[in-house]
């Protein structure tokens, strides 16, 4: 009988991971052995140990580097240096007329992660660029379907602050039109240098857009919508005092003139108001009263509008044991603005063949404001 046995040696390894841009220790990077799961990380000098074997390989990998693999042969120290990833460097951006790789740009460029913006429903193709670009800021005017005021690095003057937008090559006013899933990409070219191509048009700032087009191959048609409700903010929005804590505040703070608001004499809150040119009957100077025979002053006469005298309800019925009263006011904000509906939907038909291509797009937005129509 004739046996053979073969032994592998395992022995410590130590080495150091580097980066090869910098020379400097690569702090925190993963060393794994291929095909397992044993490994471990560099130190803060970038050095590291592990148990190893000839012809082991292994796998170093580290944010923005690129992975490698390194094959154990003897006992030598290992120096391993990492290749930095630069496919952000070689993303191509829009400038103009033309593109450019990123890292051939000198002038200050920022890109907006199209996908990205657009996992929030949005109305506006301005509000894409809201958050999504350092130094761009948006502001909506609040009105269904109103254009966004975008600034781009600020206020640059005292005059017209609007940036130019090009969208498919053509300058255009604003990008409120174009349907935010028919965009592509946008970038927003910064400073005079990226902007030079525009001339003094681009001096606030120049938003390149460019759309989607139709590609080679069999029909495709998809949908994209959603459907929402715009909520009014709730509760006391501005913190304003209801009509008890106004009552009970000009108590506190009362003098004379306070103390001549209220006819009722001190602790009585009167029950109504008025504001008018002249005192309507059954008012005291101060223009309160708390006689309910005011209440045929409510409703205004066309054919006499000099008994308008916008007659305001202050309190409703007072607290049984109280002097103070019991209503709290009218919530005017939360009685002129309530939830309102909005919609978009969007229809994509697209396809061609090597000669030509299409791409047709149906959009459909339905926004409603929150200001109630009284």
């Amino acid at each position: 009988m004739v046996s053979s046995l073969v032994v592998t040696a395992q022995t410590k390894h130590t080495g150091k991971v580097i980066g090869s841009d910098d020379k400097l220790p690569v702090v925190g990077a993963s060393v794994r052995i291929k095909g397992t799961n044993t490994g471990t990380v560099t130190d803060i000098n970038g050095d590291f140990t592990l148990t190893l074997s000839p012809g082991n390989v292994l796998v170093v990998s580290y944010i923005g580097y690129q992975s490698q693999e390194v094959t154990v042969r003897g006992g030598e120290f290992l120096t391993i240096s990492l290749q930095p990833a630069n496919n952000s460097l070689n993303e191509v951006v829009v400038t103009g007329y033309t593109t450019q790789l990123r890292k051939d740009i000198s002038g200050s460029v920022a890109t907006v992660d199209v996908t990205d913006a657009k996992k929030i429903p949005v109305s506006s193709s301005e509000e894409l660029l809201q958050g999504q670009a350092s130094g761009v800021t948006v502001i909506n005017s609040g009105a269904p379907g109103a254009a966004s005021t975008v600034f781009v690095r600020g206020i640059a003057n005292f005059g017209n602050t609007t940036p130019l937008y090009v969208v498919d090559g053509v300058q255009v006013g604003d990008m409120s039109l174009v349907n935010p899933n028919d965009i592509e990409s946008i970038s927003v070219l910064k400073d005079a240098g990226a902007a030079a191509i525009y001339g003094i048009s681009g001096g606030n700032g120049v938003i390149v857009v460019t759309t989607k087009k139709g590609k080679a191959g069999k029909s495709q048609v998809s949908y994209d919508g959603f459907v929402g409700v715009q909520e009014p903010l709730s509760g006391n929005v501005w913190h304003l005092m209801n009509s008890v804590q106004q009552s009970q505040l000009a108590f506190t703070a009362g003098d004379k003139a306070t103390e001549a608001l209220y006819p009722g004499g001190p602790g009585v809150i009167p029950t109504y108001g008025y504001h008018g040119a002249t005192a309507p009957p059954g008012f005291a100077v101060a223009g309160v009263t708390s006689d309910p025979s005011i209440l045929q002053y409510y409703h205004f006469d066309a054919a006499n509008p000099g008994n308008d005298f916008l007659i305001q309800k202050f309190v409703s019925t007072p607290q049984a044991g109280s002097k103070l009263p019991g209503g709290i006011g009218n919530d005017w904000f939360h009685d002129v603005f309530k939830a309102a509906p909005t919609q978009q939907h969007t229809l994509t038909a697209t396809g061609g063949n090597d000669k030509s291509t299409y791409l047709m797009s149906f959009n459909y937005v339905n926004q409603q404001g929150t200001f109630k129509r009284l």
